[in-house]
């Protein structure tokens, strides 16, 4: 299979729903997959999901410790287990 060389799109707007992340891309495309692919965003609060930082192709919210790049939004990749499970925890300790 031939590699490709292109770098993932830039991210130039983030959109936060109940069940939706969506990023819109410098290429004009707008990519969404279910919240529930994220359970660290999932699990976080709207002023939480609302404090991110773009840079280039990856998006940061240094509140949460994520970072998601439109490269995995395009993949479809869902967050690894560790950092879901992480997440889950995060939430059980401040409910406790």
């Amino acid at each position: 299979m031939k590699q490709n060389n292109t770098p993932p799109p830039d991210v130039v707007a983030v959109q936060i729903t109940e069940d939706r992340l969506t990023f819109n891309l410098e290429d004009g495309r707008s990519v969404s997959v279910p919240l529930a692919f994220y359970p660290t965003l999932l699990l976080a609060s709207p002023r939480e999901r609302a404090r991110y930082e773009i840079c280039h192709s990856s998006v940061y919210w240094p509140g949460l410790d994520c970072d998601i790049s439109s490269e995995c939004l395009l993949r479809g990749a869902r967050e690894a287990r560790k950092y879901a499970q992480k997440a889950r925890r995060r939430v059980q300790s401040a409910v406790a």
